[in-house]
C-alpha cells in the first residue's frame, strides 16, 4: 500500500484579450483522478463507499449574501448542500445515474489542508495566494503496490483506525479550500460586485474533484477547469458530460442498460497518436457530449449514454501554455505527471481534425 496526494485546481485566466470570459482551455472530459494508464482505459480512483461525509469550517470572511453582508453558517451550508445535491441527484431520462450520497458532519477548525485526518473539510484558506486559483481540492489516495490487489488497511490521524480500502485504489481524504484572495457570493446576491465568484458554481466543481472527477473539456460542463466572475460564471446545472463522469465512477445499476462505450484507436502515419483529443458528438442534435484523450497506444474510450454518435479527433496545441490556437487549445502539459496518468511525453499534434 502506498499513499499519495493529488491536487486539483480551478483556475482563472487573466491578462488576456476578452478578459471576463471563460478561457478556451480544453481539458480531459469525464476523466478521473488517475494513477496508472492502461492500454485502452484508465484507473478509476473512487471512495471505497459512495456514501461520503464532509465537514465545514464556517469561519467566513469572503462569502457575501444578497444583503451584501457576510454569509452566516446557515447560508454557507445551504449553498454547499445544494451543490452536493446536484451530484447525488443527477438523472438521465428520470433515472439516477449514480449512487452518490453526502452527509454533513460536525464543523471543523481546519484552516488549510489536512490530508491525513480522513476528514473531508471545506473552508477558506489564505495559503493559496493570489495565483489565479479560485479554489483547490487536495485529494489523498492509497493504492496497492501490487496491481489487481486491494490496497488494504491505512491509518488516519483522527477517528477509528485502521481503515480498509477493498479496491486497488481508494480516496481516503479530500479537502476543499476557497481562496481568500477572492470574494464569493451566494445565489441570493442578485447583483454582486465585479470580480466576485458564485460560490455554488465553484463548490459544485470542487465537489466533483472530491469524489474522483478530473476536468472536462466542455465549456458548459461544471467540471470545465476555468471559471468566470459575475453572473456570467454561474453554472447551476450539470451537463451530460458531468453526469456521465459520475455514472462511470459510481454506477447506478438502473442506468446500466442505457450506458455504453465507444472505443477505438487513433494513428497518424501508421503510428499511435498519443494524446489525440477525441470528442463524441450526438448525431441527432449535433451537440458535443463528452471527450477524452488517446493513450500512449492511441487507444481511447468514450463513455456515453445510448444513442448514435460521430467521433471527432483533434490535436492538442503545440506550445506549453495551452494558449495557442494553431492546433488545439491545451497541451500535454495539462495532463502529465503521476496524478493525471499521462507521462511527460510529447503529444502527437501533426494532424488536422477528422470525423469518424
Amino acid at each position: 500500500m502506498r499513499r499519495i496526494i493529488i491536487k486539483r485546481r480551478k483556475l482563472v485566466w487573466g491578462g488576456v484579450a476578452l478578459l471576463g470570459l471563460c478561457s478556451a482551455v480544453l481539458l480531459f472530459a469525464t476523466n478521473f483522478q488517475l494513477l496508472r494508464l492502461s492500454s485502452s482505459d484508465i484507473q478509476r480512483t473512487t471512495w471505497a463507499s459512495p456514501n461520503i461525509s464532509w465537514s465545514l469550517n464556517p469561519s467566513n470572511t469572503i462569502v457575501y449574501t444578497g444583503s451584501g453582508t457576510l454569509a452566516n453558517e446557515t447560508a454557507l451550508t445551504s449553498v454547499l448542500n445544494t451543490a452536493f445535491s446536484l451530484w447525488s441527484g443527477a438523472q438521465y431520462q428520470s433515472t439516477n445515474v449514480n449512487t452518490l450520497s453526502f452527509t454533513q458532519g460536525a464543523d471543523n477548525g481546519n484552516t488549510s489542508f489536512a490530508s491525513g485526518d480522513c476528514v473531508n473539510s471545506i473552508g477558506f484558506s489564505d495559503t493559496l495566494g493570489a495565483t489565479g486559483t479560485i479554489a483547490l481540492t487536495q485529494v489523498a489516495v492509497v493504492f496497492s503496490t501490487t496491481p489487481g490487489s486491494p490496497a488494504g488497511s491505512y491509518s488516519c490521524s483522527t477517528g477509528a483506525t485502521p481503515r480498509t480500502c477493498p479496491n486497488e485504489v481508494c480516496i481516503t481524504d479530500a479537502d476543499i479550500e476557497f481562496n481568500k484572495s477572492y470574494n464569493f457570493y451566494t445565489p441570493s446576491y442578485s447583483n454582486p460586485p465585479g470580480g466576485y465568484f458564485d460560490l455554488q458554481t465553484v463548490a459544485t466543481h470542487e465537489i466533483g474533484h472530491l469524489f474522483g472527477l478530473d476536468h472536462s473539456g466542455l465549456a458548459n460542463a461544471v467540471m470545465f477547469p476555468y471559471g468566470d466572475s459575475g453572473t456570467g460564471g454561474i453554472v447551476h446545472i450539470l451537463s451530460l458530460d458531468d453526469e456521465i463522469g459520475s455514472a462511470a465512477l459510481y454506477t447506478n445499476s438502473s442506468i446500466t442498460s442505457m450506458a455504453g462505450q465507444i472505443q477505438g484507436t487513433v494513428s497518424v502515419g501508421g503510428n499511435p497518436a498519443f494524446a489525440a483529443h477525441v470528442v463524441a458528438i450526438d448525431a441527432a442534435t449535433g451537440n458535443v457530449v463528452t471527450d477524452t484523450l488517446a493513450d500512449n497506444n492511441g487507444s481511447y474510450t468514450l463513455r456515453v449514454f445510448q444513442g448514435n454518435y460521430y467521433v471527432l479527433t483533434l490535436p492538442l496545441a503545440t506550445d506549453t501554455s495551452g494558449d495557442s490556437t494553431s492546433n488545439g487549445v491545451t497541451t500535454i502539459y495539462n495532463y502529465n505527471g503521476f496524478h493525471s496518468g499521462y507521462p511527460s511525453s510529447t503529444a502527437v499534434t501533426n494532424f488536422t481534425g477528422k470525423f469518424y
